[in-house]
C-alpha cells in the first residue's frame, strides 16, 4: 500500500509529463490547433477573456485557454508544474498580471512568506490584504465583504483604499456608484494638494467608473 507521500510524488510526476507533452505540442511551428482541440485535453482550462481584459493592462495577446506549465523552482531547484487551474485562479480571481509566471514551489513560497513576516511584516500583510480585497471585488458582495471594504477605506495605506474603490466599481449598484461620483466631486481643483488623498481617490473612482462603460 502506497503512502500519501508516494501518491503525491506520483501525481506530481504525472503532471510534469503531461505539461511537457502539451508544451511540446504548442511549440511545433506548423501546428495551429483550434481551441476546440484542447477543450477536453487533460490539464487545460478555458480562459475568461472578459475578466482578463478588465484587469490586465497588456499589449500582448490574451489567452483563450491555460495549459499546465512545467518550471524549475527558483530557490530549491525542484521540478514543478503550474497547473491550468492554478493559473486561472491567479489571473482571473487574484488578477495577477498576465505576463507573470510561477517561479517557486509551494514549500519555498511558504518559507519566503515566513521570512518576509520576520523581516518586514507590514509589507507582507499589505500584499495579503490587497489580494483579499481584489478577491472580494471579483465576487458577489456580502455583508462581510462590504464591511471589509468599508474598513479598507479607512486604512492608513492609500493603496488599500484604492483597491477598495476598485472593488466598489466592480460591484456596481446605486449606492456604490453614487459614492464613486462623490469621490470624483471632492477632487481638489488646480494645483492644490497635488499629492492629497482626495485627488488619488478621485482618480481611482474615475478609473473604476470608466471600466464599467
Amino acid at each position: 500500500m502506497k503512502s500519501n507521500k508516494q501518491r503525491r510524488a506520483e501525481i506530481k510526476a504525472h503532471r510534469r509529463e503531461r505539461a511537457a507533452a502539451l508544451a511540446a505540442r504548442l511549440r511545433l511551428p506548423d501546428i495551429r490547433l483550434p481551441k476546440a482541440d484542447f477543450a477536453d485535453a487533460p490539464g487545460c482550462e478555458p480562459a475568461d477573456r472578459a475578466v482578463l481584459q478588465q484587469h490586465n493592462n497588456t499589449y500582448g495577446v490574451l489567452p483563450d485557454f491555460y495549459v499546465a506549465r512545467p518550471f524549475i523552482c527558483r530557490d530549491c531547484g525542484a521540478e514543478e508544474v503550474w497547473t491550468a487551474k492554478q493559473q486561472k485562479w491567479w489571473y482571473e480571481t487574484i488578477h495577477g498580471h498576465i505576463d507573470s509566471r510561477a517561479v517557486r514551489c509551494l514549500a519555498c513560497r511558504r518559507a519566503r512568506r515566513e521570512r518576509l513576516r520576520a523581516v518586514a511584516p507590514g509589507a507582507d500583510l499589505l500584499l495579503e490584504k490587497t489580494c483579499r480585497l481584489r478577491a472580494l471585488g471579483a465576487a458577489k458582495p456580502s455583508v462581510q465583504a462590504r464591511a471589509e471594504i468599508e474598513a479598507a477605506l479607512q486604512s492608513k495605506w492609500w493603496s488599500l483604499r484604492v483597491v477598495a474603490i476598485q472593488a466598489m466599481g466592480r460591484w456596481g449598484g446605486e449606492e456604490n456608484l453614487a459614492r464613486l461620483h462623490a469621490f470624483m466631486a471632492a477632487r481638489p481643483e488646480g494645483g492644490r494638494r497635488y499629492f492629497g488623498w482626495e485627488r488619488v481617490a478621485a482618480d481611482a473612482a474615475r478609473s473604476a467608473l470608466m471600466r464599467r462603460e
